[in-house]
C-alpha cells in the first residue's frame, strides 16, 4: 500500500521508495551484467527503467565510435522516461556499470497508476527536469571548464546523491576513479593526480573505490566558480 504525501516537490532526486512496489507490479525485472548494453541511441523507445539495485552508464556515440560518458545513475533513478514521453527515439545508449537489476516498465501499463497516484506524476516529471539539468550542467562542464574544475565541480555536486542529510559536512563518494574519468571526460592517469592533489590541500580524503569530501567549502571556494 502506497503512503499518501510522502514526497514533497523538491525534497528527493529519487523515486520514492514507497513507489517501487507500483514499478514491479507495472513492469518487468531485468538483469544485466556489468558493461552490457541496455540500449543503443535511435533505438525505438519502448519502456523506461528504474534502478533496483547497481549503477548503469549513460553515454553519447559519435559517427566515428567514441563514447562520450553523460551520467552515471545508481539505484533510485528513472533513466529513458523522456523518449518514452516523447514517443521518440533514444538520445542516449545505457550500459551497465556494474552488475545492476532494473524494473523495465511501459508508459501504458503505469498509466493507471499515474492517474491514482498523482503524486507519483508530479515525482516523475521533477526527475525528468532534474535530468535535464544535470545533462545541461555536464555538457556545458565538458565544453568550457578544465579538468581540475570540472573534477572540483562534479564532487560537488554528487553531494546531491550521496549526503544523507542536506546538512551533512562530510559525504562519501563511492565511485571508482575511472567512473570519475568517464564523468568528466578525462583519463584516470589525471583524475587521479588530482585528486592526489585535492587530498594534499585537505579537502578529501581517498580510499579504495571511495572518496570521502571533508572540506566542501574550500572545493566550492577554490574552484567552483559558479553556481547553477
Amino acid at each position: 500500500m502506497v503512503k499518501k504525501n510522502r514526497f514533497l516537490p523538491g525534497s528527493s532526486i529519487d523515486i520514492n521508495s514507497d513507489f517501487y512496489k507500483i514499478f514491479e507490479e507495472a513492469g518487468t525485472i531485468k538483469k544485466y551484467n556489468k558493461d552490457e548494453i541496455i540500449y543503443f541511441q535511435e533505438d525505438v523507445a519502448e519502456n523506461f527503467y528504474l534502478i533496483k539495485s547497481g549503477r548503469v552508464r549513460m553515454f553519447l556515440i559519435s559517427p566515428e565510435g567514441t563514447e562520450l560518458t553523460i551520467e552515471i545513475l545508481r539505484k533510485g533513478k528513472l533513466f529513458g522516461e523522456s523518449s518514452c514521453f516523447s514517443y521518440g527515439s533514444r538520445l542516449t545508449s545505457v550500459s551497465a556499470a556494474t552488475d545492476v537489476e532494473l524494473i523495465s516498465v511501459s508508459l501504458e501499463n503505469l498509466y493507471p497508476y499515474l492517474t491514482k497516484y498523482p503524486e507519483l506524476m508530479v515525482q516523475m516529471f521533477h526527475l525528468m527536469s532534474l535530468t535535464m539539468k544535470n545533462l545541461s550542467i555536464q555538457v556545458s562542464n565538458m565544453a568550457f571548464l578544465p579538468a581540475e574544475k570540472k573534477l572540483a565541480q562534479l564532487l560537488v555536486r554528487l553531494g546531491a546523491h550521496f549526503k544523507k542529510n542536506k546538512n551533512d559536512k562530510y559525504y562519501i563518494i563511492d565511485y571508482s576513479h575511472e567512473e570519475i574519468a568517464q564523468l568528466i571526460g578525462s583519463c584516470r592517469v589525471t583524475v587521479t593526480k588530482i585528486l592526489n592533489s585535492f587530498q594534499e590541500k585537505g579537502m578529501i580524503s581517498l580510499g579504495y573505490k571511495k572518496i570521502k569530501i571533508i572540506d566542501e567549502k574550500g572545493l566550492k571556494k577554490e574552484y567552483y566558480d559558479y553556481f547553477v
